[in-house]
């Protein structure tokens, strides 16, 4: 972690980094399930009423997207290994046995739908909100984080096409790209909204896209990228939610690493 404006904070956050991750990766399938009920209301993983996940599996929708958030928390962790938590989860619900095939919940998994990932990460970002409160926001406003950045996609032609890999590679030799621009909550850490295009859209124009989740009173921390005149002129004086933005009213701070852009 690289902080050289805050070193006083480098080992208390390395730390908390160091710590959580360890925790996370020591959690059971069931344990994991505990803690998403708090965060994610039922009805939003609830099987569909006809067409895909709307028959009776063992790997329901709900089950699916909790196996799935357990194996994206342990990286190198196989679709195998999956199945046996599943199955030890099975035995201590007192159910029927599952079979060890990872097929049942590889073709499950690639039946999540896009629309239902989305509200899951809108919902857990509101339930962690709601926990923090008003703790750790910046003279009673809430404060957003912005930042973006690329990953590599699977090399096939569909990809390829949609998220081109950068004109610096030859072709054959590089992986699709992808860019995309967060917000985050800086209190609660939670993802608030993302907007993803391929390398050819710039930052700035992905994080107007995300303007439409920003409201009254939020201050914005982003670093220098997102400095430029027309964000700072047109941020603080935009409308949220029907109520006006004084220019007169707004602040902007600029600091030599640090942009901080305040809508109120």
């Amino acid at each position: 972690m690289h902080t050289p404006c805050f070193p006083a904070f480098r080992s208390r956050l390395a730390a908390l980094g160091r710590r959580t991750t360890q925790r996370l990766r020591q959690t059971t399938l069931a344990q994991l399930q505990q803690h998403l009920r708090d965060f994610l209301p039922a009805p939003l993983l609830s099987a569909e009423e006809d067409g895909p996940n709307s028959r009776d599996r063992v790997f329901s929708l709900r089950l699916t997207f909790e196996c799935f958030v357990w194996q994206l928390l342990k990286p190198q962790t196989s679709c195998r290994e999956v199945v046996r938590q599943v199955q030890a989860l099975l035995r201590l619900q007192g159910r029927a046995p599952v079979d060890e095939s990872d097929s049942a919940y590889i073709q499950a998994r690639q039946r999540l739908p896009k629309e239902r990932l989305q509200k899951a990460l809108s919902a857990t970002a509101q339930a962690a909100e709601r926990r923090l409160g008003s703790d750790g926001q910046l003279c009673g406003r809430p404060v957003k984080v912005v930042d973006g950045s690329t990953i590599p996609l699977p090399d096939t032609p569909r990809n390829q096409k949609r998220y081109p890999q950068p004109t610096s590679q030859k072709p054959g030799c590089g992986f699709p790209m992808i860019r995309f621009v967060a917000l985050l909550s800086l209190s609660s850490g939670a993802i608030l909204n993302v907007m993803m295009d391929s390398l050819r859209s710039h930052d700035l124009r992905l994080f107007r896209r995300l303007w439409q989740s920003l409201r009254t009173g939020d201050i914005i921390l982003g670093d220098r990228a997102f400095g430029e005149y027309s964000t700072l002129a047109q941020l603080p004086e935009r409308k949220s939610k029907g109520k006006g933005v004084s220019p007169a009213e707004s602040h902007v701070f600029h600091f030599s690493s640090v942009l901080t852009c305040s809508t109120s």
